[in-house]
């Protein structure tokens, strides 16, 4: 191409500022890339596709399992909006991946589907506890250390008793990155439709704000590894629900599509990413961090459905037969997790029963 043998300076470094100000629009860049890469280009664009279709099938088949086996709308709600992030991140990611124009814009999407997905992970963990005061009322007793991943290292942190306001703490630890996600999203757009995110003199805006970016990240996998903390201690809560195997789905999912971008930026800034076809073009690490994440995100994927989609969250449900004994799917109820029974207690105060034995025949108690 003209012009590539000025593109480094003399100290071996490229120069930014001979980059093409904006990337190539689709049908263009598919045409670069084959031109530059000829049958290697066709392998690098064929990949990601046949991800997607993996994943979605993949996730289709989850949702079919997860909608008829589950009694639960809570439980339905919250895995089936986890499960879906790893073909939300894939499909925007593929159509930012042919539409480089785009690479700002859709990997916004989707971090705002995934924070979203964040948040109802708290509320999982809180359904197969039996509710938030079940919750509480069973972790009461428990020391909770401070020193939970990112920060295990910081072993001078106390530990403190679990009660509602720690609880809500790691709520909102959590809760802030569907906060924080659109506003540093917004700014983003911002600036790039005014041609100012990825500047060529100095340091690049982008770069802070993916260290803000980050920051919300690292708080919110805190949150997880704190409710984590917290609900193993429960009786059974590992064994029966491996929310160990969830909590680590969720924390690699953040760091890969959050806080990745801020390793990815540095690289830039020390002009890692080379500026030739068919990524001449300046924020061109944006297409590299999109590809990686791609790749890794249907990793996750596949880990995740080991977790997620688990016969003993889905059919751990309580009910009441015509005989008034209470039985579980494919379970005895000694196997149940203790939450079971508050929740059938719990459900018939909303009868207006004072005796257990008043509620309703053919009552379904929905329990994960």
């Amino acid at each position: 191409m003209e012009g590539l043998a000025g593109l480094r300076l003399q100290q071996g470094t490229w120069n930014k500022s001979v980059c093409n100000l904006l990337a190539p629009t689709s049908d263009k860049f598919s045409e670069i890339v084959f031109e530059s890469w000829g049958a290697g280009g066709v392998i690098f664009l064929a990949i990601p596709p046949i991800l997607l279709v993996i994943m979605l099938a993949i996730y289709f088949e989850e949702m079919h399992y997860i909608l008829l086996k589950s009694n639960s709308k809570d439980l339905r709600n919250s895995l089936l909006w986890i499960l879906g992030s790893y073909p939300a991140v894939l499909l925007l990611g593929t159509v930012a991946l042919f539409t480089p124009r785009s690479l700002v814009v859709l990997p916004f999407l989707s971090e705002i589907y995934l924070a979203y997905a964040e948040y109802k992970y708290f509320y999982l963990i809180l359904t197969f506890a039996g509710g938030t005061k079940s919750f509480v009322d069973k972790t009461t007793h428990v020391d909770v250390g401070l020193n939970n991943t990112p920060f295990c290292c910081l072993i001078c942190l106390p530990k403190v008793k679990n009660s509602v306001a720690i609880m809500m703490i790691a709520k909102w630890m959590i809760f802030q990155n569907v906060i924080m996600i659109p506003f540093y999203g917004v700014i983003a757009i911002l600036l790039k439709a005014d041609s100012k995110l990825n500047d060529s003199q100095g340091t690049n805006p982008s770069l802070y704000l993916a260290m803000f970016y980050s920051i919300s990240a690292v708080v919110c996998m805190y949150g997880f590894n704190l409710m984590f903390r917290i609900a193993k201690k429960i009786e059974g809560m590992e064994k029966l629900h491996a929310i160990k195997g969830k909590t680590l789905c969720m924390t690699l999912i953040t760091f890969v599509t959050e806080y990745e971008c801020l390793i990815f930026n540095v690289l830039d800034h020390y002009d890692v990413f080379p500026c030739e076809a068919p990524f001449n073009f300046r924020g061109n690490y944006d297409a590299f961090s999109n590809y990686a994440m791609i790749l890794q995100v249907f990793v996750l994927g596949i880990v995740a459905r080991k977790y997620y989609r688990r016969k003993e969250d889905i059919q751990r449900q309580a009910f009441l037969t015509d005989d008034d004994e209470m039985l579980f799917k494919n379970q005895h109820i000694v196997d149940a997790v203790p939450s079971s029974v508050d929740k059938i207690v719990e459900e018939s105060c909303s009868y207006g029963a004072t005796d257990p034995n008043a509620l309703p025949l053919k009552h379904i108690v929905r329990q994960c």
